[in-house]
């Protein structure tokens, strides 16, 4: 159920919650691309992830940009006012999904009526949250809303991409990038990225909000296919744009990065897709003999290690170490 619009800007009706970890310049970036653009009936929730660790420096950090802020404690009544930021610490790294759900089961207890999920490594170019309230007012059969996502990438050759969420594709489960709003209505393997996703707060309750299972990736095709389970479409707002920096906590192309990817695809398969998973357990032997050609021993490393935790029942962050350098 889309809650209605009240017209107090005193009231909070958005609440933006900026996961950071470990990043606490590129937060506060984002925080203030939101501020400049944002309306007074929004609130600003910064999510530090692994406080124990990080919240020194993040209170520096916040501290010398002389930015208004307030620490909630827990059992909270309320969220800072219009113009300071909320800041909501999380003792241990929690990952993305359970990290952004601390805030989000927040502004639900509190009856905020919508919730945007922002990567830290974004900024807020175009538009504001006011254009999703009246998109979500005036389509309540859309559960989820994604935004125009702006983000460099290097291959085939330097360009930018815009893009909204992406396609699951069934060959092999990678992702392929989709832009419109249309394609994210139409096709039901497409979903709303994690990066810039918007929605009621009540929506999200009644979903589970994130699964954090997952801890790092394929938890944003997860939420939308779930929503899809329950009758609801998926859409976007093209007005809105965002620029993305990507993967800062784990690192682009990195074997952290590729460990939760390959590990939480097989999650993925077998939740949603279960009719293939034989396949795809024989596309390993493929992959296993073209790297060992190439001799990516890297590589081979990574998906035997993600498939030996999928298959021991293994959920949530790994014990195991890996870099956060990129691959070759």
């Amino acid at each position: 159920m889309v809650p209605s619009l009240v017209k107090d800007d005193s009231t909070p009706q958005v609440g933006i919650v900026v996961l950071n970890y470990h990043h606490p310049e590129e937060t506060l970036a984002c925080v203030r691309s939101l501020l400049a653009r944002e309306p007074a009936s929004t609130r600003i929730l910064w999510v530090e992830n692994d406080a124990d660790a990080t919240w020194p420096h993040a209170s520096a950090v916040l501290a010398a940009a002389g930015l208004p802020y307030l620490v909630l404690e827990p059992g909270t009544l309320a969220l800072a006012p219009s113009g300071t930021v909320a800041v909501l610490r999380s003792p241990t790294n929690l990952g993305f999904a359970g990290g952004n759900n601390l805030g989000l089961r927040l502004l639900h207890r509190l009856g905020v009526p919508f919730a945007w999920v922002l990567n830290n490594d974004t900024l807020l170019a175009e538009g504001s949250s006011s254009h999703l309230v009246r998109a979500a007012q005036e389509r309540p059969e859309v559960g989820l809303w994604g935004t125009t996502i702006l983000a460099e990438h290097p291959k085939p050759t330097p360009h930018t991409q815009a893009y909204m969420g992406g396609r699951l594709q069934l060959r092999d489960f990678a992702i392929a990038f989709v832009s419109e709003p249309a394609e994210l209505e139409g096709d039901p393997l497409t979903f709303v990225s994690g990066c810039s996703l918007f929605a009621a707060t009540a929506t999200l309750a009644d979903l589970g909000f994130i699964p954090d299972d997952y801890f790092l990736y394929y938890e944003d095709p997860a939420l939308t296919l779930e929503a899809r389970r329950k009758g609801l479409l998926a859409s976007g707002v093209p007005e809105v744009v965002v620029h993305h920096l990507e993967s800062l906590s784990t690192g682009r192309r990195s074997p952290l990065m590729e460990f939760y990817n390959r590990r939480n695809r097989w999650w993925l398969i077998q939740r949603y897709f279960p009719e293939h998973l034989d396949r795809q357990r024989r596309r390993i032997w493929y992959r296993l003999q073209k790297w060992l050609f190439r001799g990516r021993l890297d590589a081979i490393h990574i998906e035997l290690q993600a498939y030996a935790d999928f298959k021991a029942g293994k959920t949530g962050p790994t014990d195991r170490v890996f870099s956060r350098k990129a691959l070759r």
